[in-house]
């Protein structure tokens, strides 16, 4: 295995896994794939110093090569040695679950900040450490990126990292290394079953952020209404491992849960909670975001909070304060007429969605929305259920084509259709700009599936697109 002096003796001046992004003095971690050879040679040419592989080392690389029993293991130790363990210096809680991780991600982040932590935050919209944000590429990024965000934090003076953790990234394994103070599950409902295959595999990939990531001594804090996780309550509460049930519907298995009647309306939520040690009028909750779905989000980080020791005052002013862009976001609510753009893209996240801009409406519903190409294409039919049963009209329209065809993938979803509720119209812009011309005083208008995205992934090209932006264009000239 790798060693501190061996990388000294090397001169290693970084480390990477992707041959397209070495760097002189990188040392450089050849994945046992298909095409192994070329990408160390590449690496190798793009001055890498060393390539640490499992099998043979190619032809003319013998003097570069050290070959290990298990390349991925040499990785994460490596990374622990030259980025000096971060994330033991961190104190990391993590979030996973189909919908509602990133306003959970940001409730987190802002309930630690008002307890006066200085906060790392990893998710879907941004990867931030203190007050200095990026724009995010993956929900969860590969393990070495992961470490080099870890020592920035760490270097920054940061006490906190709240990650957005993925399916893909507990099951290929991308946070190993780390150990989680806590972990928060919100839901389980189809998507990634083009890579998962089942949802039994789904629930097993979730399922490892609290086998075999969480630590002993850590927290979890589970949605018991959500029928996953149920089980995965169940299965952890006999483990002896501190687990938290919360119910928005007052589960049985629930440790916390409303106390009286959740007031749910477009200017925000208010409700009181049981299970916090306190009186009911010493539990009571006020926030702008609205929504049963919201209710989950928000009930679920309080119960964290709480678990981990936030007090009652930071809770309310990370609620008072807290934004997240792109999550049932108002664009437009002048002149009787409300425009939601949201970055609901599964079947169970447009069912909420669409539920909650329906109790709110007093005229008609609208809603704008498409699937995304080369992905899960099963849950296409079932939005366009969704949309036809719980909107006045759907637009059906382009979100992420990729390589597919805009009209193969519209064809999908109409597929689950069975009325003529519903217009084609495959240009995005010109979509928003015809749904948002028929708006009459009273009505609103869901446009669903990119909500913070600044883009559209066309072919293998990524072209500006707001879905923000081409809505106030379009109310403006109404």
């Amino acid at each position: 295995m790798l060693s501190e002096t061996l990388m000294k003796n090397l001169n290693v001046r970084g480390l990477c896994d992707d041959s397209r992004r070495v760097k002189a003095g990188d040392l450089f971690f050849s994945l046992p794939t298909e095409g192994y050879e070329v990408f160390a040679r590449n690496a190798v040419a793009a001055g890498a110093v060393a390539v640490v592989g499992e099998n043979v080392a190619p032809e003319g690389l013998t003097s570069k090569w050290i070959q290990v029993s298990n390349v991925k293991a040499a990785r994460l130790e490596a990374a622990r040695i030259f980025y000096k363990d971060p994330f033991a210096k961190l104190t990391c809680h993590a979030v996973t679950g189909t919908n509602g991780k990133t306003t959970s991600a940001f409730l987190m982040d802002a309930m630690l900040t008002a307890a006066g932590k200085k906060v790392a935050l990893l998710g879907t919209i941004k990867n931030k450490v203190g007050n200095i944000s990026v724009p995010a590429n993956l929900t969860t990024p590969g393990q070495l990126d992961l470490f080099a965000f870890a020592a920035k934090a760490v270097d920054a003076g940061c006490t906190d990292l709240v990650m957005e953790t993925s399916s893909h990234a507990l099951h290929q394994g991308r946070v190993a290394g780390i150990s989680y103070r806590s972990g928060l599950f919100s839901n389980l409902t189809q998507d990634h079953l083009d890579y998962h295959k089942t949802m039994e595999a789904y629930f097993d990939a979730k399922k490892l952020l609290f086998t075999k990531y969480l630590a002993s001594d850590g927290v979890a804090v589970i949605n018991v209404d959500d029928a996953h996780g149920a089980l995965l309550c169940d299965e952890l509460k006999p483990t002896g491992l501190k687990t938290v049930g919360v119910s928005r519907l007052g589960s049985e298995k629930a440790d916390v849960k409303p106390c009286g009647t959740v007031l749910n309306t477009e200017d925000g939520l208010k409700f009181d909670l049981n299970g916090f040690g306190c009186a009911a009028s010493d539990a009571h909750f006020e926030t702008a975001l609205c929504g049963d779905f919201n209710v989950d989000n928000v009930m679920l980080v309080l119960s964290w909070a709480n678990a981990v020791g936030i007090s009652k005052a930071a809770m309310d002013k990370a609620l008072a304060e807290v934004r997240v862009p792109g999550r049932f976001e108002k664009v437009w609510n002048k002149n009787g007429i409300h425009v939601i753009v949201d970055y609901a893209h599964t079947p169970d996240a447009l069912e909420r969605v669409l539920m909650t801009a329906r109790s709110l409406c007093r005229g008609k519903l609208s809603c704008i929305f498409g699937c995304g190409g080369d992905r899960d294409k099963t849950k296409r039919p079932i939005m366009g259920e969704i949309a036809e049963r719980l909107s006045d009209k759907a637009w059906l329209t382009s979100d992420n084509p990729r390589t597919e065809n805009p009209a193969d993938i519209i064809n999908d979803v109409k597929a689950g259709m069975k009325t003529d509720k519903f217009e084609v119209v495959e240009l995005r812009d010109e979509a928003i700009k015809r749904a948002c011309a028929e708006l009459k005083d009273g009505d609103w208008l869901v446009v669903a599936g990119k909500g913070h995205e600044d883009y559209q992934i066309i072919g293998k090209t990524k072209h500006h697109f707001d879905d923000h932006e081409e809505v106030v264009k379009a109310m403006e000239n109404v």
